[in-house]
């Protein structure tokens, strides 16, 4: 349980420096009082409070010039990048969560990609410029869906399509990426399933696809037409699976399209797909991608990610970049936590709770990080196990939640 912590831990020490002579507050002190203080629900949060914190925690006297001196460098923002990386490649690997779904899947990972913006003060609108009048820097962000672990992200202004964001395709081999109509680009897809990689997303509206295969819920009579200029007036099936063909630049495109019906909108919700997987399990599958909202969500409301009110563009990302940083950190949480929990529980774990925890406890974390002493590292892990039962949803056994309806369906084999 413990070498979680020590990986943090150590993740810190790697790329920031223990001590630094020119001042009395170490880079590594700043990095770890800023990460953890940056956090909480307070709607009037500012950089005065995290001022005053690291004057509590430390007991000196940090002048607002001094601090905000070193709040707006670039090298702070070079070291909170590299913690952030650190994290990233130690704390990946170490949360072992719901394993069995991905053997079922026949995938190493779920991945969930998106953005969400910030919006900034008005004269932060030069650098990044946000939609319509509004300053904003937007966080595209790839999540492991069933650990809450970041796997990649990039800052960019508001206005910047998603679309031009895009996780590097050698690192999808073997995974699952699940993406909504922002990235929806027929060579994007080929090219993710020519690097060995499996994609899901809604299919738009207007696509022009065209079935070489009826799988079921089609007559042969549709080979060869456009899927979407079929008519479907009436039901004819609760599920429709086709294979379907798409002419892109750089090949022919050959995967799955499914539709669900509906009957609230009596009509069919369409996907594509090249994960060989039944396809009742496609559409709750997409839904699973809410995750990433609720990750956001947490993050914007428990770890200030959304507390931003400088125009400075280097404390702009160095605030964004140490609430990260804190998202991640919030990870030893959950895996020393995991074995306090049965099967079901691991299943409704709520990546928002995770978020809440983590402000409770981040003096906890400051004193473990800043000091060699086991007995903070202890107390941690005593304050930690307290929280066990707050990790997942308390009403699981009687509103399923999305993941357990996922492994009941794959374990009865039906849509249900």
């Amino acid at each position: 349980m413990e070498s979680v912590f020590e990986i943090m831990k150590q993740a810190f020490e790697r790329v920031v420096p223990l001590q630094d002579g020119r001042t009395d507050i170490s880079p590594l002190m700043f990095i770890v009082v800023l990460v953890f203080s940056y956090l909480g629900d307070s709607k009037t949060f500012s950089l005065e409070c995290i001022r005053r914190m690291m004057q509590s925690y430390f007991n000196t006297k940090i002048s607002r010039s001094a601090f905000w001196e070193r709040l707006s460098r670039r090298r702070l923002k070079q070291q909170l990048k590299a913690v952030v990386a650190e994290l990233m490649k130690s704390l990946s690997a170490k949360t072992r969560l719901c394993e069995k779904l991905l053997e079922q899947l026949k995938v190493t990972a779920i991945l969930i990609l998106d953005s969400s913006s910030i919006t900034l003060v008005e004269s932060a609108k030069a650098r990044f410029p946000g939609t319509g009048s509004k300053a904003g820097i937007k966080w595209h962000a790839c999540f492991n869906a069933l650990t809450g672990v970041l796997e990649w992200f990039q800052l960019t202004p508001s206005r910047t399509h998603d679309r031009k964001c895009f996780p590097d395709l050698a690192v999808l081999k073997g995974k699952l990426i699940l993406f909504d109509l922002g990235y929806f680009d027929y060579d994007l897809m080929l090219a993710i399933d020519n690097v060995g990689g499996f994609f899901l997303s809604r299919l738009k509206s207007n696509a022009v696809i065209l079935v070489v295969e009826v799988v079921q819920g089609l007559s042969d009579r549709v080979l060869g037409k456009s899927l979407l200029s079929l008519a479907f007036h009436r039901k004819k099936s609760e599920i429709i699976e086709a294979i379907v063909e798409k002419v892109c630049k750089a090949g022919t495109l050959r995967c799955r399209a499914i539709g669900f019906w509906n009957p609230v909108e009596e009509r069919y919700h369409w996907y594509i797909t090249n994960l060989i997987a039944p396809a009742f399990i496609i559409y709750p599958l997409y839904r699973f991608r809410w995750q990433i909202e609720l990750i956001f969500k947490g993050c914007k409301n428990s770890l200030n990610a959304n507390q931003i009110t400088s125009a400075d563009e280097n404390i702009i990302e160095n605030l964004l970049l140490a609430s990260i940083a804190s998202q991640l950190c919030t990870h030893t949480i959950l895996t020393s936590s995991l074995t306090h929990l049965d099967e079901e529980q691991q299943q409704a774990i709520s990546f928002q709770r995770v978020a809440k925890i983590a402000v409770v406890l981040s003096r906890e974390f400051v004193m473990f990080l800043l000091n060699k002493s086991k007995e903070h590292l202890d107390h941690l892990l005593e304050k930690i196990k307290l929280f066990a039962n707050e990790l997942f949803d308390p009403n699981y056994k009687k509103r399923e939640t999305s993941l357990r309806r996922i492994y009941r369906m794959l374990e009865l084999g039906v849509e249900i």
